[in-house]
């Protein structure tokens, strides 16, 4: 299911975080403070995927999402629209390893800040579980660099 591999095939690198994650939980902390935020919220939800051929992909959104009034995002008034993109963020690319890090090459992005570039990650996997943080990148509420740290369940 693991297969430790690196960009050019060897088998120098730990062992991969192939398959299917579920978020577990999304927190933010401030690096000065200490405090710790929920970007979206304490029920957040989404998953993260890693196939052994070096692609990747990451959807998280808030928890509790109102629908759109008028039945679909073409209709939806604007207020709705930016409340619903302002809730979830996506991307997917291909991935590679430096070392403890994880690069994922941003192809597609609901941010189009963030296509055409890179998204540098830390993971480590204990058992089941997938960790990652960030280095200090902008975050909810205010837009303040605070690390993030995502905690996944493999699923499959």
């Amino acid at each position: 299911m693991n297969t430790p591999i690196d960009q050019s095939g060897a088998s120098s690198l730990p062992a991969l975080p192939v398959g299917v994650w579920k978020l577990v939980s999304y927190t933010t902390q401030d690096p000065e403070s200490g405090e710790m935020f929920h970007p979206f919220g304490p029920g957040a939800t989404g998953y993260l995927t890693y196939t052994a051929g070096g692609h990747m992909s990451a959807i998280l959104q808030a928890g509790e999402r109102p629908r759109f009034s008028a039945g679909n995002r073409i209709n939806a008034p604007e207020a709705e629209r930016a409340r619903a993109f302002s809730s979830s963020t996506t991307y997917a690319g291909r991935y590679t390893w430096q070392g403890d890090r994880v690069i994922h090459h941003v192809e597609v992005s609901s941010n189009p800040d963030w296509v055409g570039g890179d998204q540098l990650r830390f993971p480590s996997v204990d058992g089941k579980r997938l960790t990652i943080t960030t280095p200090p990148l902008p975050t909810r509420p205010d837009g303040k660099l605070r690390v993030s740290t995502l905690v996944w369940e493999r699923v499959e």
